[in-house]
């Protein structure tokens, strides 16, 4: 018996071993790549840091036109600012598209303060300043940056001439409970997913699993260099969200500055097979019967009602539909293109 436990023991040892090392070697195999990633983005333009108080923030300009739109990012989008580069050349050439980020997002350094409402703005003003690129500005806030975009009109209402709203957080969505933002920034789950991805073990496996998917090289590096889900100033903005809402629609007056909210609900039943086969190239006729009929729920005719109420409470502000993605700018790039067009010369 003492034998056999002994064999046991001299094999978990080599087995701990083994795990020890090969540890090692995707700790340095990541580190490795994230350089590579980082001179690619550097070598493709992508790389533009500003002082934004406490820490550098990514800022990208694609066109020299004389309407400056600021794109503001969603939720941990660290490719926003490649995905944002794409767009820009559906879009008109009287516009400068201004990309900011948020710390811990892609190339954007992280900070050790915490992630508010109202610190968010003044950074991203600050930032923005220091690129050189002066108000007035056109918001064109993106899913959680409907936030930060809300505050920002109505607190400092001199610096923005209009304001773009992409499927914007609103004010109908409803807070998240505390067991939710737990498992989100401490849970099992997260701990385990960001221990793998800290030692490099999901690097490792993601390239050996998709090597042949070939996704775009910038943006998979904009991901890779820093994934955002995992950095403490994103845990931040995560754990603030509830109070980060409240700020920006206890800050809401009704004011005259000129806005749209670009919604993206569905209108008949292909603008769901549309969508299907923009996300997962098919169209399962079930799952697009089951999507359609999602709409027409009570729960969800009683969100649409908020929205209708928190853009009417902004003031000045027309909702426009494009049936689709949440990412409807990569989706429909020439019809958002046009809206935008449209907005822009009813400004001028």
């Amino acid at each position: 018996m003492k034998k056999v436990l002994k064999v046991f023991g001299k094999i978990l040892l080599v087995l701990l071993i083994l795990i020890v090392i090969l540890l090692i070697v995707c700790f340095f195999y990541q580190k490795s790549a994230q350089k590579k990633d980082r001179k690619l983005l550097e070598d493709g333009g992508y790389s533009h840091l500003y002082s934004a108080g406490d820490y550098k923030m990514n800022i990208n300009i694609y066109g020299d036109g004389k309407n400056k739109i600021v794109a503001m990012p969603g939720s941990g989008d660290a490719e926003f600012t490649v995905n944002m580069k794409e767009f820009s050349e559906h879009l008109s050439d009287d516009i400068s598209l201004v990309v900011v980020t948020r710390p811990g997002y892609g190339l954007c350094e992280e900070t050790d303060h915490e992630i508010t409402t109202e610190y968010l703005v003044d950074s991203t003003r600050t930032a923005l300043k220091n690129a050189g690129v002066e108000a007035p500005y056109i918001l064109m806030p993106h899913s959680l940056s409907g936030i930060y975009a809300t505050y920002w009109e109505n607190t400092y209402p001199d610096e923005v001439s209009g304001v773009i709203f992409l499927d914007s957080v609103n004010e109908a969505y409803p807070e998240v409970s505390e067991e939710e933002i737990k498992q989100q920034t401490s849970g099992i789950a997260f701990q385990v997913a960001k221990f793998l991805q800290r030692a490099g073990v999901s690097k490792v496996l993601n390239d050996i699993m998709y090597r042949d998917d070939n996704p775009d090289e910038y943006a998979n590096a904009m991901f890779e260099i820093n994934p955002a889900g995992f950095s403490k100033s994103y845990i931040s903005e995560i754990k603030n969200f509830n109070k980060n809402m409240r700020t920006a629609w206890d800050s809401i007056k009704y004011n005259d500055i000129p806005k749209i909210y670009i919604s993206t609900n569905y209108q008949t039943i292909d603008d769901v097979r549309d969508y299907l086969m923009y996300s997962y190239g098919e169209v399962d006729e079930a799952k697009a019967q089951e999507r359609f009929e999602e709409e027409k729920s009570s729960e969800y005719q009683n969100y649409l009602k908020k929205r209708t109420e928190y853009i009417n409470k902004l003031g000045n502000c027309k909702e426009i539909n494009i049936a689709g993605s949440h990412f409807i700018y990569d989706q429909k790039p020439d019809e958002c293109a046009k809206v935008i067009a449209d907005f822009i010369t009813e400004l001028d």
